[in-house]
């Protein structure tokens, strides 16, 4: 009966590690997303006015 316990509870925690796992590596971090944007290439390239600019000032 022990044994059983004990291979029950380690088919869980591998499956618990082999679900994780696969969340992990399998869905793009946000780091990679970020890290591909150039915010001088942006600004550079932005043709219309900015938001700010039609603010006026109280």
């Amino acid at each position: 009966m022990r044994k059983l316990v004990f291979s029950i509870g380690a088919l869980a925690i591998a499956f618990m590690v082999a679900f994780a796992w696969s969340h992990t590596v399998l869905s793009p971090s946000q780091a990679g997303v970020a890290g591909s944007i150039n915010p001088t290439d942006l600004m550079s390239n932005h043709k219309g006015t900015l938001p700010i600019e039609q603010w006026e000032a109280i």
